[in-house]
């Protein structure tokens, strides 16, 4: 993909996002993202076969963009700093992630095609617990774990599970109660507390 074609893309995805999360996906039209994009209509159809392929596409990137800036490295944490701290930081980060893409989850909960075609796949998790998405969380756990700074006999996974629910509930929370900020408030440290008096030795 040449330069000018990357860039295109690009802006077909922000724009695509931007009008999703402000639209819903059932009344955005290929035609108001490709004027927000400053392209022809014509031009979405040369990177995404339909509107549909491109939601799916602009969803998974900020969601791609979650993991990398919040996930992926904290394998890396254990041993550093305390434990209360690390998941301390992940939760407030997964927090103000999860209020980013919360409009694009929001745009598409009346199509359950393009819902079940966004589903989390379920691997390796015990009893059916999705984990694809945890799986960096449970490995942090399960590291720190061998250190001795999680409790012996925890299951990481599930762990996990409930570590990510917490800033999940917040967001969705706040959305029910029109707005109201809850970041760093009580509820999600007192939640974060709750869970981390089961993990901490």
């Amino acid at each position: 993909m040449s330069d000018k074609a990357a860039t295109t893309r690009q802006r077909l995805l922000d724009a695509a996002a931007a009008v999703f999360s402000e639209r819903g996906y059932a009344r955005a039209t290929t035609k108001e993202i490709a004027k927000s994009a400053g392209v022809a209509e014509g031009t979405i159809y040369r990177h995404f076969d339909d509107k549909r392929e491109l939601f799916k596409a602009a969803f998974a990137e900020r969601t791609a963009l979650m993991r990398a800036d919040t996930l992926d490295r904290l394998p890396e944490l254990a041993g550093q700093n305390t434990v209360r701290e690390n998941l301390r930081r992940l939760v407030l980060a997964l927090e103000e992630a999860e209020a980013a893409i919360a409009p694009l989850q929001a745009a598409m909960s009346s199509d359950m095609q393009l819902l079940e075609a966004l589903a989390l796949p379920v691997e390796g998790g015990a009893g059916g617990v999705p984990t694809t998405p945890l799986v960096p969380l449970a490995a942090y756990l399960a590291a720190e774990q061998e250190l001795g700074r999680v409790k012996a006999g925890i299951d990481p996974e599930r762990a996990a599970f409930a570590l990510f629910a917490i800033p999940f509930t917040a967001v969705t929370s706040a959305r029910m109660m029109r707005g109201v900020t809850i970041t760093q408030s009580a509820d999600i440290m007192g939640a974060l507390d709750v869970v981390l008096g089961g993990l901490e030795p």
